[in-house]
């Protein structure tokens, strides 16, 4: 059931021993990383562990790296670290990308705002979207407004956005539609 589970839902798995040697990788895995049997791994996923300076431990627990660019795409990444193996979860995030932005397709957006769309998807921060986009704060701000108040006029859920993104739920209301602070961009 698990490896159904992994190969349906095309996750990645590759175990590593302490010394980053990869023991063992799925199908899916060595399609994203190619065969790495036996070799150290450097880069990909773990480079974004190496780089983590908010580890509590360096050789146990946890770390969750979203929207993680590596290897030619886009995947949430996991780590799991025990005293003797790394293993690392790999969940390709393209058709979520690609569902995601066709369900904003019919709700009155400009091209731009599409574009906005896209990027606040695959998770960028409204810094990476002015120097991306070559826009001031100002301007991004503007776009943003846009987009909520039209996702909010034509009763679009707004399931694919950041949920960092979105106003608070009110208490026994829906929840609005709209910048999470109005007048306030983070990021």
């Amino acid at each position: 059931m698990l490896e159904h589970a992994l190969e349906t839902g095309r996750i990645g798995v590759c175990v590593k021993d302490r010394d980053r040697r990869v023991l063992t990788q799925n199908a899916s895995c060595r399609e994203i990383c190619g065969d790495r049997q036996g070799e150290i791994c450097e880069d990909g996923c773990m480079r974004l562990h190496e780089a983590d300076a908010g580890r509590q431990w360096q050789d146990r627990g946890c770390s969750a790296y979203r929207n993680s660019a590596m290897h030619g795409g886009s995947y949430d990444v996991a780590l799991v670290c025990s005293a003797e193996r790394i293993i690392t979860f790999l969940q390709p995030l393209e058709d979520v990308y690609a569902s995601a932005i066709a369900h904003y397709a019919d709700k009155g957006l400009t091209r731009r705002e599409h574009e906005i769309v896209g990027l606040l998807i695959r998770g960028r921060s409204n810094a990476e979207l002015c120097a991306g986009l070559g826009i001031t704060r100002a301007t991004l701000r503007t776009h943003l407004n846009r987009i909520y108040a039209k996702l909010r006029d034509s009763g679009a859920p707004v399931d694919f956005l950041p949920r960092h993104r979105l106003a608070p739920t009110r208490p026994g209301g829906p929840a609005p539609v709209g910048p999470a602070s109005a007048g306030h961009l983070s990021g």
